[in-house]
C-alpha cells in the first residue's frame, strides 16, 4: 500500500468520522457552544503534542486538562467531550502529517562546521 494511498484513505476517515459527528451533534440537538469550547480548548494540545515531554509542559498540560475535566463534570457539560473527539481527531492529523515530520527534519539537521567547509572548498577549487 503506497504512501499516498495511505494518507488519502487515513484523510477520508477522518473526514467521515468529523462529519458524522458534527451531522450527529446537529440532528440530537447538541451544544454548539460546548463542542466548539471543547474543541478550540483541545485541538492545540494534540497538535503539538510532541511539546508536553518535559517536566513544565507535562505539568501544565495535566493540570489544565484536570480543571478543565472538573469544571464540564460539575456544571455537566456533555456536549463538550464531542469537541474533545473533534480536536483528537484533527489535532492528531495535524500532529502526524505536520508536526511529527517537521520534528524529524530538525533533528536530521547537521550542524555548521567550519573545518568542513574548508575542505570542501578546497576540494571544489582543486577539481576546477
Amino acid at each position: 500500500m503506497g504512501s499516498t494511498f495511505k494518507n488519502i484513505l487515513i484523510g477520508s476517515i477522518a473526514a467521515i468520522l468529523c462529519s458524522g459527528i458534527i451531522i450527529y451533534s446537529n440532528e440530537n440537538h447538541k451544544s454548539f457552544y460546548q463542542i466548539a469550547g471543547g474543541f478550540v480548548l483541545f485541538v492545540f494540545p494534540f497538535a503539538f503534542l510532541s511539546s508536553f515531554f518535559s517536566k513544565i509542559g507535562s505539568f501544565i498540560f495535566l493540570f489544565v486538562s484536570i480543571i478543565i475535566v472538573y469544571l464540564v463534570t460539575k456544571f455537566y457539560y456533555t456536549d463538550f467531550w464531542l469537541g474533545v473527539l473533534l480536536a483528537s481527531i484533527i489535532g492528531g492529523a495535524i500532529y502526524l502529517y505536520v508536526t511529527a515530520p517537521a520534528i524529524k527534519k530538525m533533528n536530521e539537521y547537521k550542524p555548521f562546521s567550519p573545518s568542513d567547509y574548508k575542505e570542501k572548498a578546497k576540494q571544489f577549487h582543486k577539481n576546477k
